[in-house]
């Protein structure tokens, strides 16, 4: 039996589909945009700061901040006050640069390295390499503190 060509396709977009709407919809992670654009589109109307991981799928320290830091509950429940950006320094070099968040391979400072930013790209802390639970959830209080 043969499946339509379209009838495979359709298939296909459904499970991408719900697969992404799962993942958006799950409470387990930090929900991150990769579109800077969008995200200074949001931090305008709803007036949060940026909070802009910088990465790379090959860093270790970045890998270890996933797993120790960024998966912690009251870390994610705190990203929910800012629209957390993340950067991968390999695929959007010229955000990276742009925002001196680039791996030292690349000439930049290294990763991994969290800038928080104003709706008007004003920056407002910087902090790089890793940050344990305490310590990030320090400088999000602190930064949300100072923009208000």
């Amino acid at each position: 039996m043969k499946i339509p060509y379209y009838k495979l396709l359709l298939f296909v977009l459904l499970i991408v589909g719900c697969d992404k709407q799962v993942r958006k919809d799950s409470h387990n992670g930090i929900q991150w945009e990769n579109n800077l654009d969008s995200a200074f589109t949001i931090a305008s109307s709803s007036n949060k700061v940026i909070m802009i991981d910088f990465m790379a799928e090959w860093c270790p320290p970045c890998q270890e901040m996933d797993k120790k830091t960024f998966s912690n509950k009251n870390i994610i429940n705190k990203s929910n006050e800012f629209i957390p950006v993340r950067i991968d320094v390999d695929k959007q070099q010229n955000i990276a640069k742009e925002y001196n968040g680039n791996a030292k391979k690349y000439g930049g400072i290294g990763i991994p390295n969290i800038l928080f930013l104003d709706k008007e790209k004003n920056v407002i802390h910087h902090i790089v390499g890793i940050q344990n639970v305490d310590e990030l959830m320090g400088i999000m209080d602190s930064v949300l503190m100072q923009y208000k």
